[in-house]
């Protein structure tokens, strides 16, 4: 697996972890959560951009 890949896995875990942490502390609609779910979903796209054209 190339560097890039795994950098941008590491980002999406590490940003998905982030997105747990401030829904147990702040709740699954307040804007910080949401904002955190739509880098995630970002991050993921671009993953799967990436591995389909693989």
């Amino acid at each position: 697996m190339e560097t890039g890949m795994n950098l941008l896995l590491s980002n999406i875990e590490k940003t998905r972890m982030e997105m747990i942490l401030l829904a147990h502390q702040y709740g699954y609609s307040n804007p910080n959560v949401v904002q955190c779910s739509q880098r995630l979903d970002l991050l993921i796209n671009v993953y799967n951009k990436k591995n389909i054209k693989h």
